[in-house]
């Protein structure tokens, strides 16, 4: 990676993409594009957050232009072309996506229209534009319901269970088409459960550590606490995205995880523990 290079994260306000641009602005790899909706799936305030702490973390990239931020949606065509034309894009970093398995059920053509026909748009974009990078941040919710543990690369992703996990499994495929047609440089980084500092308020973590703050809030347990999910430090998974970046791997697909799941039960009484509070369920 050169001091020349552009990179676009899109939803780099959000808290993969945040934490990502700030270490792109850290290492001062090059300079750096934010593309994010804002969009209303949890506050947009917690994004404006996100944003105001990079530009007053690296004031002097905002000066010299190295670090802009766009307020738009990956699905405005006119919009990506702008972008493209004028900074020159060379890596892509895509995050954007409407997140959320139970969300997901009730508006399936919104979630389509965002996680799938905005990414076939930077991807006929980064096509065009020959760029030399392009990361796809996909889930393992693509996995669908399985016994079998750990998850494998290769595993079949032929059944998702909610409209969420379908668009990223869509997208990866669509993702692969392009790779062949274009010899695009593609990496798919399968994400598990990450957690970490200015982490999302519609995860385990946040709402479990708001109900030791606030105790008329409680969490709904499933399954008596049984369910396992694989937990994976924030500054783990952006080692990931950067070490991929550093690669040209033609076409790969990785999982990004902990490997070492623990049950939601066993979750709670460690935040217990540490707070030293009682979490109502």
């Amino acid at each position: 990676m050169a001091k020349s290079d552009v990179y676009l994260v899109t939803g780099g306000a959000g808290f993969v993409g945040s934490h990502l641009i700030d270490r792109l602005l850290e290492l001062n790899l090059g300079h750096v594009i934010l593309l994010d909706s804002f969009n209303d799936y949890y506050s947009p305030i917690i994004k404006q957050r996100n944003v105001a702490l990079l530009e007053d973390r690296y004031p002097t990239h905002v000066f010299d232009g190295n670090f802009i931020a766009i307020q738009g949606s990956i699905n405005d065509e006119e919009l990506l072309r702008m972008i493209f034309t004028k900074y020159k894009i060379t890596h892509i970093v895509h995050l954007a996506a409407l997140a959320g398995v139970r969300s997901s059920t009730s508006q399936i053509g919104k979630y389509m229209e965002i996680n799938y026909s905005g990414t076939q748009l930077l991807l006929d974009l980064a096509a065009s534009q020959k760029v030399k990078q392009f990361i796809f941040a996909s889930t393992s919710s693509v996995y669908g319901q399985t016994d079998k543990l750990p998850f494998v690369e290769t595993d079949s992703c032929a059944q998702p269970l909610s409209p969420y996990a379908a668009t990223k499994r869509a997208a990866e495929i669509l993702a692969h088409v392009y790779h062949n047609m274009n010899e695009l440089n593609i990496t798919i980084l399968r994400l598990f459960n990450v957690y970490g500092p200015r982490g999302r308020p519609d995860m385990m973590p946040f709402k479990l550590m708001r109900a030791c703050i606030d105790p008329t809030c409680t969490i709904d347990v499933f399954d008596d606490g049984e369910i396992k999910r694989d937990w994976t430090y924030i500054d783990d998974v952006i080692d990931a995205f950067i070490n991929a970046l550093e690669q040209q791997y033609g076409y790969e697909i990785i999982n990004i995880g902990c490997g070492n799941p623990i049950k939601l039960s066993t979750f709670i009484e460690h935040i217990e523990h540490l707070s030293g509070k009682h979490i109502s369920k």
